[in-house]
């Protein structure tokens, strides 16, 4: 509906004027009513008709006048005039100053409803045209913002080349004038957030982090950015004599600008600075090395690449022993003992400061021994996990940002995994077999400890009683016993005992070359060696 005001010092001629029409039918409802041009003035910037019909002849302000004060408004709104005979020559006057149309009184209706659809048609067509004119601006407008975009990420991937006069021309076309300088990338990546869904907002969120950096970066340098293609925000600073002495403070008010106006936190890669051109691209890959500490010292920070040391141990986390200790526990089915040596295990990573490529080798390695104890059990990620699309696992660590974000989802997969196949097992059976561990974890140390006594000892038959452990841990007996054993012998030599005979009488070995084997086959090391490494 296109509203419309009706402009008029007659009462009852305004009156007769809005039951005469089906003004509705027509496409229009009227809006307002005015007894002078000086009220309707008044009345324009609150109706904002799209239609006026307005007398010549008024008090206080008459037709015209009232028609070129509303036109400086610079409303595109359309006037009819309503004009008496006599006042023909003002009405003509009216049509110069830019009126659709003129009707006389009286006033046939016909004539007015004429001219009032042609006008809905001419407001249409205008509109129409405007829409069109500002789809094909928009249109305009991301087809450049693509093609810059497509310009800046190719010289991240190293595509830049020499800018000819005719390269600069096209460059400060798209808005790029970042010739003849020193360069500079920096890159900022938005914080994972678990209490938010990642997805929703998200072009909003980036597009201010975004707005925000540039608004600070600009106040001191030329720059442009553009987002990678892992929809990191990428800026690419210029500097006519190479000195970016304020850029980490500059840094720094960003991350402090993002954290405190939306409530997030972004971490800030800064690469190194660079003479020509062509190596922006060596620039944004030192701010992606920086930007990865995020991983092993948290994020919300600003890594500076020239101020990264060669931090970090670089021996493997996840020794033999290690792996074999997880997974007996595991298959044991003890989930406070797991939890432990899982607490355990990410505390001395952090302690030792272990480099980030060793951080996420060892959470590959874990959950490498998280799915062959599914496969021990005859169970896949998929059985655990039935309501969760899952990645591959492997790419899945290799993504995380944080060391925290590693551990916690480390911990959540192993001990769902454990709960889900241990859950699983007949309630007898389970019983049964908690018992003989019991009856083993009470009686290792006895060498002539025999399947026979445990069989005894829990009420079943000796063969029963070696098919059903084997069915529910798919492992025998004596393999349970004989790693219960290396574990608790690896116990005592981390106390501090030395003696290897001693050791091996203590956990039911009373043979210790038949003790170095079997500890050298669960362990990768004989006992000699292990004792030695711990000195």
């Amino acid at each position: 509906m296109y509203k419309v005001l009706i402009v008029d010092d007659e009462y009852y001629f305004r009156q007769a004027l809005k039951i005469s029409l089906p003004w509705s039918e027509l496409g229009f409802q009227i809006a307002g009513e005015a007894k002078n041009g000086a009220e309707a003035l008044e009345m324009m910037p609150e109706v904002e008709p799209d239609v006026v019909l307005v007398d010549m002849n008024m008090p206080i302000m008459d037709g015209l006048e009232f028609i070129h004060k509303a036109k400086e408004l610079g409303r595109k709104t359309k006037f009819l005039v309503l004009s008496g005979h006599s006042e023909f020559a003002y009405a003509r006057q009216a049509v110069q100053l830019g009126v659709f149309n003129y009707v006389l009184k009286p006033i046939n209706e016909e004539e007015l409803q004429g001219c009032l659809l042609d006008m809905r048609e001419l407001i249409r067509t205008e509109r129409r045209g405007e829409l069109e004119l500002d789809d094909l601006r928009k249109q305009a407008s991301e087809g450049l913002s693509v093609r810059k975009e497509q310009v800046l990420i190719g010289w991240l991937q190293g595509n830049g080349q020499d800018i000819s006069g005719a390269e600069q021309d096209r460059l400060r076309e798209l808005g790029i004038k970042l010739e003849g300088l020193h360069y500079r990338a920096v890159v900022v990546d938005l914080d994972a957030n678990e209490e938010r869904n990642l997805e929703e907002g998200m072009p909003i969120r980036k597009a201010k982090v975004q707005e925000i950096a540039q608004h600070h970066i600009q106040s001191a340098f030329p720059c442009v950015s553009c987002h990678d293609q892992d929809t990191r925000l990428v800026l690419i600073i210029g500097s006519p004599d190479g000195s970016f002495n304020s850029l980490e403070t500059i840094c720094e008010r960003i991350r402090l600008n993002v954290q405190n106006d939306m409530a997030r936190t972004v971490t800030i890669g800064v690469g190194n600075s660079c003479e020509a051109f062509e190596f922006i691209p060596v620039s944004y890959k030192e701010a992606l090395i920086a930007l990865k500490q995020r991983f092993v010292w948290g994020g919300n920070k600003v890594f500076v690449h020239s101020m990264l040391t060669e931090t970090g141990m670089k021996v493997g986390l996840f020794s033999v022993e290690k792996r074999s200790g997880l997974l007996m526990f595991m298959r044991v089915g003890n989930l406070s003992e797991t939890e432990e040596w899982l607490s355990r295990f990410f505390h001395d990573a952090r302690v030792q400061k272990a480099s980030m490529e060793m951080l996420l080798l060892a959470g590959i390695e874990i959950v490498s021994t998280c799915l062959e104890f599914l496969a021990e059990a005859s169970q896949s990620f998929e059985d655990v996990f039935q309501n969760t699309t899952q990645p591959d696992m492997i790419q899945h660590v290799q993504r995380m940002k944080t060391f925290n974000e590693l551990e916690n989802w480390t911990r959540t997969t192993i001990l769902r995994a454990m709960s889900h196949v241990h859950s699983r097992k007949p309630n007898r059976a389970a019983k049964v077999i908690e018992e003989v561990k019991l009856y083993i974890t009470r009686h290792y140390g006895n060498e002539e400890l025999r399947i026979e006594d445990i069989a005894r000892s829990v009420h079943v038959n000796y063969n029963h009683l070696c098919f059903v452990f084997k069915k529910e841990t798919t492992f025998t007996i004596n393999d349970y016993l004989t790693e219960v054993r290396i574990m608790k012998a690896k116990e005592l030599f981390d106390q501090g005992e030395k003696v290897i005979q001693n050791v091996a009488n203590r956990v039911g070995y009373a043979d210790a070359n038949y003790f170095s084997k079997c500890f050298k086959k669960y362990m990768g090391i004989t006992p000699s060696k292990y004792v030695n490494q711990i000195q």
